[in-house]
C-alpha cells in the first residue's frame, strides 16, 4: 500500500520529512516559530529610516533564512531559531543605540 500523498502546497522540506502519515504537529509548530521570527525581523526592519540600509538588512535577513530553507534535522532547526533570536535581539539593540529606529514597545523574548 502506498503512503498518502502530501499536498503540493507543503514545502519541499515538509515532503522530505514525511514518512507515512505526513508532517507531524512538531513540524507545524517549528514552522510557525520560524515564520514568526522572520515576520518579527521584517516588521522591525520597516522602521529603519534609510531606504538603502533597510533594503540591505532585509536582504541579509532573507538570505540567512533561505540558506537553511531545506534543513530537515529538528535539532538543527531549533538551534538555528535560537541563534536567529539572539542575532535579532543584538540587531535590535544596535539599531536602537544608533537611533536608526525607535526602541521596541513590547519585545517578546
Amino acid at each position: 500500500m502506498k503512503p498518502p500523498a502530501v499536498p503540493a502546497s507543503l514545502s519541499r522540506a515538509a515532503r522530505k520529512i514525511s514518512v507515512k502519515d505526513g508532517p507531524n504537529l512538531e513540524y507545524f509548530l517549528t514552522r510557525a516559530r520560524v515564520l514568526s521570527l522572520y515576520r518579527e525581523i521584517q516588521r522591525t526592519l520597516k522602521g529603519v529610516k534609510d531606504p538603502r540600509d533597510r533594503q540591505e538588512l532585509q536582504h541579509w535577513a532573507r538570505s540567512d533564512f533561505e540558506r537553511f530553507r531545506h534543513e530537515t534535522n529538528p535539532d538543527k532547526i531549533k538551534s538555528l531559531i535560537s541563534q536567529g533570536k539572539h542575532q535579532f535581539h543584538a540587531l535590535q539593540t544596535n539599531l536602537t543605540l544608533s537611533s536608526t529606529i525607535a526602541p521596541p514597545k513590547n519585545s517578546k523574548k
